[in-house]
């Protein structure tokens, strides 16, 4: 217990100096991605991994494309953004309605986020894939989607309570809720893919 307790504070520190390495905006992405291709690792069974060499060989390699990545979610999340404030300055009825189905965007792009990362580092597809299958996986899995919320509202509600947990796992140990989770949806959903025996 006291070992996975040491790796899970050490890549939370990796995700953290990285991040700031990339001066935040430019390291959080190719960051995530990195701590999320350890935590996969974990999951899939490689306990014995070297951390900090999985980190930053896969922070070198996917700066770019991470970064890519993270130019369209914040791009999307800027959209979103200008679309509410053109509608809570609007007068008009009909566009004070328009904010309920924006509200449902704002829901489901959420949710999508969370299925991102892990998606990005169990397969090698472009970009356009990964949206789409995190979608998918995303919406056939509502069981897995509402664990993965309830721990991760848990977690929040620990770290109010003791704040340096932040420091420690708050982001490696919200990693592993979301990997377990999403890769939960990838099993459920190669199996359905995988033809049946007998």
């Amino acid at each position: 217990m006291s070992e996975w307790i040491m790796r899970l504070a050490f890549v939370n520190f990796l995700w953290i100096g990285f991040t700031l390495l990339g001066v935040v905006l430019l390291g959080f992405f190719p960051s995530t991605v990195a701590m999320f291709a350890v935590i996969r690792k974990w999951i899939l069974g490689q306990a014995d991994i070297p951390i900090f060499k999985t980190f930053w060989t896969t922070y070198k390699s996917e700066w770019i494309r991470s970064n890519g990545l993270g130019g369209i979610l914040v791009g999307i999340g800027f959209f979103i953004y200008f679309e509410f404030s053109v509608i809570n300055q609007a007068s008009q009825p009909l566009l004070q309605w328009s904010k309920y189905p924006l509200f449902l965007l704002v829901l489901l792009f959420s949710l999508v986020i969370l299925y991102v990362f892990p998606i990005y580092v169990h397969y090698d597809v472009s970009l356009f894939q990964v949206f789409k299958n995190a979608l998918f996986i995303m919406l056939i899995n509502p069981m897995y989607t509402v664990v993965m919320l309830l721990a991760l509202a848990l977690m929040y509600l620990l770290v109010n309570i003791l704040p340096p947990l932040a420091i420690f796992f708050g982001g490696s140990a919200s990693a592993v809720v979301i990997m377990w989770c999403c890769y939960q949806g990838i099993l459920q959903v190669e199996r359905k893919r995988s033809p049946k025996v007998g």
